[in-house]
This record gives C-alpha cells, structure tokens and sequence, in this order.
C-alpha cells in the first residue's frame, strides 16, 4: 500500500499547469472542422449560445461539431478552456469516436513534464505483492449479500456502460431487478420502457442505448432518480433528493435489491473537503443500507486528472492487464491511486481498435463488426437504427438513438458498425446530416 501513496503524492507535488495535446485527430474530423471553418453547416446559428445536441427536439449528432468547429473561441470563452473540451469529449462519445473523445478530454488536464512522469515510472516498476482477479467475477460474489450496488461512469467514456451493462445478467440471477440511472429523465413525460430521446440526454449516446435495451430486455425496471430542481439547488441538496429517490424504491418495495448507475463521485461515501455529501453517503444515512460502491473513472485510460493519467499509464506498463480487473494485496481489493472514496476499483485494460474503433465495442461478443460501402458519393456519417424501432416510430429516425454510428472510415473508404444480431435501417447522411441513403441491412 506504501507504493500506491508514494506514486499518488508524488505525482501530486509535480503537476505543471502547462503543455498541450498536439496527437492528429482522424481525417474525418480534420473534414468537419474545415468544412464549419469554410461553410456554414445547414441549421448552423450564429446567435446560438450553448452547445446541444437536440435542435428542435431531435437527435442531431453533428449539429454541436458545426458551432464549436465555426464558433471555437466564442465557446471556449462561454465555457471555459476545461469546460469546452469536457463537453466535445462527450460529444465525440455520442458520434462513435472515442479515441478523439479522449484527445480532447485530455486537452483539459494539467500536465507532468517528461523528468516526472519517468520517476512515476520508475516507482511503478517497484510494485509488488498485487494480484489481479476478474472485476466481473468479483463483483458477482461482493454482491451476494448487498441489497444496493452502486457503480459510476465518466460522461465521455462508453466503455463505463458496456462493463455495467456486462453484469446485468449475473445481477438479476441474484435478485436485482431495478436498475436506477442518473442519466434517465425525471420528468413526467419520460419514457423508461424503450430507448427515444425522452428516456434521457445521456441515453441518446449509442452504447447507453444499448445498456437500457439489454436492463429492459433481461427484466429490470428502470428507475430514473436525478433532481429535476439540480440547477436551483446546491451539490449537497441535489444528492440528498438523488438519494431520497432511490431509497423511495425500497420504501415501496421491501425487498427490492438495486443496480444504480451514477456518475463519478456520486457514489464516494466520503464527505468532500468543502462539506459535500455525495449521493451514495447520503443514501447510506438515511436508509441504513451500506451500499457496495464500485469505481470506473480512476483507473480507465486517460482517468480524470493529469497524474492520474500517468498513474494508469505506468501501472498498465508494469501490468499488461487484458481484462477489467480488480487489485488485491493479501486478498484484499486495493484503490490503485490510493483514494478510500469506494469499495472497489475496477482496472480497464487499454483499448484495441479496429479500423479507428475500439473492439469492446462488440460488448464481450454480443456484437460483431459489420463493413459497410456507402452505396453513394458524398457519404459522411453512419447510422444504423433497429428496425422494430424504427417502424414504431412512424418510420422516422429523428428521436431514436442509434445502435451504433461513426464517422470514421478505413482505408478503403468503408464504415465500421457494431450490431447485434437483427435488423436494421441503417442511414448514409452527408456533412450537412442531410440523408443521402437508407439501406435495410440483416446482420446474422
């Protein structure tokens, strides 16, 4: 344990607030960002203030690319150099291209200079006495006797979803049957039975599409539990209300036993340095219930903070894990990065790409990958949509979140998808999100 505080308190005391990411985005961005510098995108609006993703109450996933690419240094301004490149890393996540959605997630850290970051290295190297088990298996068994599991997410990273979506089986084999989400919608007029734009903004990304499918799919009951007044009150006011939500599901059923999904330190049972009371340690008071808390943000490629970057980095340099995994020393689950906030840490393995895109994507083999040709010139983003979905919802695409989706070609100019089995309408838009083509595609 003395190793992993050595590492965090070094890398602590040497940050540098300078330094820039200068890694060349995919030609296909390096297109849209000409393209919104030269040409002003169809729907584009000079007066527009915020960026969004849902103009006119649909679905666009192009549209806050062409105001952030044309309108750069206004919304940097509006948002702050960190708050712009969080909220395009999420937008890069939503249009399927998660390694620039890393570039730019990065772009907000600080920096370690090179001397540093190899003295991480070095301590890293040190390490011993860690073993290493499969996170999915153990977390089966650290819930045998929780009735409430808590596990986080970062907003600009899918593959948080895939990992929970990849223990909602074993969960409902023990008795889970409700899976509480912050990103779901808690308004009146949401809807929690299928997958549109009204079941949530953050459930308009691809892979939380799927999660929801599969939570319905299997028997969940989906709770959607977030503030609806978060703007008006303060952070420790809008976890207590988060909290009171979810503990409403086990006033109404005494037996319920519940998966939530949160984001970040949500879920801590430890107060903040500034008095703050997390979601999870406010649930934990007034229900009497311990929940099992379970990270994903630390030790994630990239992590949430510059040194934790480094930390990753140097621990899967010295531990080429090959599958999310937790840490023990003498049996016991450790935080690499040495904070105390939660049960457990899972440890994601670096991500592989095919043809620009990560292969978890498959979700553990649920999906395979698909290449397709666009069947016309002038072909620029990918979609493709279940078809079920689609002709329930008037044959019309706009308010339905995509299986899957990208941008980003091969070498051969051709588009990589992963599907499950089924099938699919799936939709060739140009640059201006204008649809040139709509093919049906039955994948086997």
């Amino acid at each position: 344990m003395g190793s992993f505080k050595k590492i965090l308190l070094f890398a602590g005391m040497i940050l540098a607030t300078s330094g820039a990411f200068s890694q060349e985005v995919f030609p296909s961005v390096q297109r849209l960002q000409e393209y919104c510098k030269l040409t002003a995108p169809t729907g584009y609006s000079p007066k527009l203030n915020v960026l969004m993703l849902t103009p006119k109450g649909n679905f666009h996933y192009l549209f806050p690319f062409y105001h952030a690419f044309r309108d750069e240094q206004k919304f940097r301004k509006i948002y702050g150099d960190k708050g712009f490149y969080d909220e395009m890393s999420q937008y890069f996540a939503f249009a399927g291209d998660y390694e620039t959605a890393m570039q730019y997630l990065i772009r907000s850290y600080d920096t370690l200079d090179e001397a540093s970051t190899r003295k991480i290295y070095k301590t890293a190297v040190g390490l011993k006495d860690i073993t290493h088990v499969n996170a999915r298996s153990y977390i089966h068994l650290a819930a045998k006797d929780r009735r409430v599991i808590m596990i986080n997410e970062a907003f600009a990273k899918p593959i948080h979803r895939a990992f929970t979506m990849s223990l909602l089986q074993d969960l409902y084999r023990q008795g889970f049957r409700y899976l509480a989400m912050e990103m779901l919608d808690n308004f009146s007029d949401h809807t929690l039975d299928k997958v549109t734009m009204h079941t949530g903004y953050y459930a308009g990304e691809p892979v939380a599409g799927e999660l929801i499918r599969t939570a319905l799919s299997i028997g969940y009951t989906l709770v959607s539990y977030e503030d609806t007044a978060a703007g008006d009150h303060t952070a420790s006011q809008r976890d207590s209300i988060q909290a009171e939500n979810i503990y409403n599901v086990i006033r109404q059923d005494s037996t319920a036993k519940i998966l939530v999904h949160a984001s970040f330190t949500h879920i801590s049972k430890k107060p903040g340095p500034d008095g703050f009371i997390p979601m999870a340690l406010a649930f934990k008071r007034i229900s009497g219930i311990d929940p099992l808390t379970i990270d994903q943000t630390d030790m994630t490629e990239e992590s949430n903070f510059a040194y934790g970057r480094v930390i990753y980095e140097a621990y899967l340099a010295r531990f080429p894990l090959t599958e999310p995994s937790i840490a023990l020393v003498d049996g016991n689950p450790v935080n690499v990065t040495d904070k105390d906030l939660y049960d457990l840490c899972v440890i994601h393995p670096l991500t592989t790409y095919k043809d620009g895109r990560p292969e978890w994507l498959s979700l553990d083999g649920i999906r395979k990958p698909i290449t397709l040709k666009p069947p016309t010139a002038g072909v620029y983003l990918v979609q493709a949509y279940y078809l079920n979905e689609f002709e329930m919802n008037n044959k019309t695409a706009w308010q339905l979140v995509p299986a899957d989706q990208t941008y980003i070609t091969n070498g051969k100019n051709n588009y990589l998808l992963y599907l499950r089995k089924g099938k699919y309408k799936v939709f060739f838009r140009d640059i201006n999100y204008q649809i040139l083509n709509v093919l049906s595609v039955d994948v086997n």
